[in-house]
């Protein structure tokens, strides 16, 4: 377990500085590649049979679901775990298409900004300006930066999210203990009392 909370501190470190460096390129594009090779790390790890890392964890099962105990079901759980799972898997798939390695190097570069000129009165001016927007303009577009590509990016992301959010209320709020073990915190209650010792 304790390899589990370790993972999932990774993950939620890599894909909240993502989130945040969403308009910072290249290190977006640098955290989103980090959030894939912990995801497919995680899928080696779940390969290799061990029980805490199956994949059976993001699938909800409503056997024995009824309205009293609803809340503690654990397809509760499973069903927010499922949408986080297939949310970050969208927006790191839709990431990557429409990076195309370029933040290592390995893609097409975008297009150049036209050559400065001095002109007559010593203020540097652009050569075919608008041909340069249109370059532009028309690079985003073959990267999917402003295509539907990139509304499915931003849709995922949101939702991602939404169902973090959701999964984080639910922990705190019907498995405390979980929550915190999983967060690093330490665990309160009532200590055992210590038997005393006869001499």
């Amino acid at each position: 377990m304790n390899r589990v909370r370790l993972y999932h501190a990774l993950l939620a470190v890599l894909a909240i500085a993502a989130y945040l460096t969403g308009e910072i390129n290249p290190y977006h594009a640098w955290l989103g590649y980090g959030v894939a090779g912990v995801i497919v790390l995680r899928l080696l790890w779940a390969l290799g049979g061990e029980r805490q890392a199956g994949l059976m964890r993001f699938y909800p099962k409503f056997e024995g679901l009824k309205l009293k105990g609803l809340a503690t079901h654990p397809a509760i759980s499973h069903l927010l775990m499922l949408g986080i799972a297939l949310s970050l898997l969208t927006v790191v798939g839709t990431g990557i298409a429409m990076d195309q390695g370029r933040a290592f190097g390995l893609g097409a570069p975008r297009a150049e900004s036209a050559a400065p000129a001095q002109g007559a009165e010593g203020t540097i001016r652009y050569r075919d300006a608008e041909h340069r927007e249109d370059d532009e303009e028309g690079d985003r577009k073959k990267h999917g930066e402003d295509g539907p590509l990139s509304e499915v990016h931003e849709i995922a992301g949101t939702l991602l999210l939404v169902f973090v959010g959701l999964h984080v209320t639910y922990l705190l709020l019907f498995k405390r203990p979980l929550a915190k073990f999983m967060l690093f915190l330490p665990r309160t209650g009532k200590k055992k009392p210590v038997p005393p010792t006869s001499t």
